[in-house]
């Protein structure tokens, strides 16, 4: 039986669930930051927490791949195990470094040497990390259960997850400090409330799997796996690997402090207004389906960026500014002066995030992401050239020159990504596309 005609309220369908999950993740990372914000030590807590997390997820970008790898490649229960069983192999590596981080000298180097962190601050975030080193089943569970309710259009389920996230992170910041201390406690209710997002997730994704025939043993597909899978791992690196290049750089001006502590507000509300923007991937993945559904999914691309600039500048570009950044942040007024330029460019932002994404679902949907690879290479190598004007003109407000680096890298790779896909037509039907007849 063919599918019908993808239509723009699929598209809003599928993408709202997943808008909500985004921003409540968001929110979850801010009320750990705010419990830690307390502690006895807050810079010192904060700081080893943040150096943690950077770490540890910038090397096991791999854990978030699984999600695009099943939405291509899941047709069966043995793929399940199969794309598991090849995401946690490839995973062994960095794992086994983040230990090393934890439980040798190395974690002194990476965290002392790298991050600058005091012997107070490096000793917390060795203990953060290995809390956060738990999270590598919680995130293979997690994405394959994810994967499946996106498969059967029923995003709504991963929105109720996010939902009992926050709840269970409430519950384990209760908790917690009677048995750990510091930025342990954080990194350790992170994976807390993922273990309680997954288990919930998959008591819905559990049909789904039962649902699918059992499979046979298969030869060669960790080759196609790794093929499809690496230019994603390097390009998901390359999102932290911008922003750790962009502080790089901050450091060199004259008010170093200030430019980096603004990037990182700056840096934080940006991805609360425009994170969503990163699920119109796991949307072209899903629901493009044959060549005329790339149009229908663009238009929806378009006026999703009409909404989200309108409502930046709404947000930024009128009196309401100062209700966020002073009323709502408690930004002291210097601190607030110095974001405002950068703000003002925040909704240059929709447009390529948007781009991207995008770009990144449908290469995905083709197995064609060779590409993104280099684009994840070349964004970096963008946000260190933008970076370097700060060796030139230590004066310039870290706030915008950081902005300004991270836009242009989406830049960088919305221009190559849309290159790629005008080389291969546009979209490339996979042998499931074709045997389930015109898509809609």
């Amino acid at each position: 039986m063919s599918r019908k005609i993808l239509r723009l309220s699929v598209c809003y369908a599928f993408f709202a669930p997943l808008v909500l999950m985004v921003e409540l993740n968001m929110i979850s990372k801010s009320a750990i930051h705010a419990f830690l914000a307390r502690t006895d030590t807050p810079d010192v807590t904060l700081a080893g927490f943040n150096a943690a997390f950077t770490f540890y997820f910038a090397i096991t970008s791999t854990s978030e791949v699984i999600v695009a790898l099943s939405l291509s490649y899941l047709k069966s229960r043995a793929d399940l195990r199969r794309i598991i069983r090849f995401t946690a192999t490839v995973l062994c590596v960095p794992w086994s470094i983040a230990l090393l981080a934890v439980f040798s000298p190395l974690g002194n180097e990476i965290f002392g040497g790298w991050f600058g962190l005091s012997a107070q601050g490096q000793h917390e975030a060795r203990w953060a990390t290995g809390m956060l080193a738990l999270s590598a089943p919680v995130l293979l569970l997690r994405g394959t259960a994810f994967a499946l309710l996106m498969l059967n259009r029923r995003t709504i389920v991963i929105t109720w997850s996010t939902f009992v996230r926050l709840s269970s992170l409430g519950v384990s910041l209760l908790f917690l400090p009677l048995f750990l201390e510091g930025a342990a406690i954080g990194a350790a209710a992170l994976v807390f409330c993922m273990a309680s997002e997954t288990v919930f997730a998959w008591c819905f994704a559990w049909k789904y799997l039962k649902a699918l025939p059992p499979g046979q043993a298969a030869k060669g597909l960790f080759g196609s796996y790794w093929r499809f899978s690496w230019p994603l791992v390097i390009n998901s690196s390359a999102e932290m690997g911008v922003i750790f290049a962009i502080n790089l750089f901050l450091g060199r001006l004259q008010e170093a402090e200030l430019a980096i502590a603004a990037f990182g507000i700056i840096h934080g509300l940006v991805s609360l207004l425009m994170a969503p923007m990163r699920n119109l991937a796991q949307t072209a993945q899903t629901l493009v389906s044959r060549r005329e559904d790339v149009r229908v999914i663009t238009v929806f691309m378009m006026q999703l960026i009409g909404g989200f600039v309108v409502f930046a500048l709404i947000l930024f570009q009128t009196p309401l500014r100062d209700t966020v950044l002073r009323g709502v942040m408690g930004l002291p007024p210097a601190l607030a002066a110095y974001c405002e330029p950068a703000m003002g460019l925040a909704f240059t932002m929709a447009v390529f995030w948007a781009c991207t994404a995008l770009f990144r679902g449908l290469l995905s949907k083709a197995r064609t992401t060779t590409a993104l690879a280099t684009a994840g290479i070349l964004r970096i190598a963008t946000a260190v050239i933008a970076g370097s004007i700060s060796l030139v003109h230590p004066e310039v407000n870290g706030g915008v020159l950081g902005m300004i680096a991270w836009v242009m890298s989406y830049v960088v790779e919305s221009c190559l990504s849309g290159w790629r896909l005008r080389r291969i037509g546009w979209f490339i039907g996979t042998e499931a596309d074709r045997s389930s007849g015109p898509a809609s």
